[in-house]
């Protein structure tokens, strides 16, 4: 091994911690330090599997403990922005929230009944993308009306991706 011997798991705690910070953050009002620290987040969150894979670290642990905080920093985040103004932002919040746990459950019930399930146009980058610029430009109830819809079609389309793949 090198010169660090980085547990993957550790970056995958760090990126969870860090994404759930930036929920607060933009409940705080503290919107561009939020952007700053999802960005960061994502990109330890891409980093820890690569690591995994290239020190042969990988293992189902880590597959599913970074799973499973991705969509604790998705709620955070989501939860964050309808803190901003509650009373205005609920539903559209509620919609995002459902919409964006659904994708990451289709997706793997699908794996569940042995179909590889990557379809969609809203996976979780393109979503923690469009919540930042949403973010950056102070457009809070859009965003979140946006990745509702675009999470809703991506589980129609693995809906539909999977049911196709289990007649054949």
């Amino acid at each position: 091994m090198g010169k660090y011997d980085v547990d993957p798991n550790v970056i995958t705690y760090i990126s969870a911690i860090l994404g759930i910070l930036a929920g607060f953050m933009i409940y705080l009002g503290k919107i561009y330090e939020s952007v700053l620290i999802i960005f960061l987040s994502q990109i330890l969150d891409c980093t820890d599997g690569d690591l995994a894979r290239l020190t042969g670290k990988k293992t189902r642990k880590g597959a599913f403990l970074d799973r499973i905080f991705d969509r604790f920093v998705d709620s955070a985040i989501i939860g964050g922005i309808v803190a901003l103004n509650p009373l205005k932002y609920w539903f559209t919040g509620f919609l995002a929230l459902v919409g964006s746990l659904s994708v990451s459950i289709s997706r793997a019930m699908a794996e569940a009944e042995g179909v590889v399930c990557k379809v969609g146009i809203a996976g979780r980058d393109t979503r923690l993308l469009i919540i930042m610029l949403g973010l950056i430009f102070g457009f809070y109830n859009e965003t979140l009306i946006i990745v509702a819809i675009l999470s809703f079609i991506t589980v129609t389309h693995r809906i539909i991706y999977t049911i196709n793949k289990l007649q054949v």
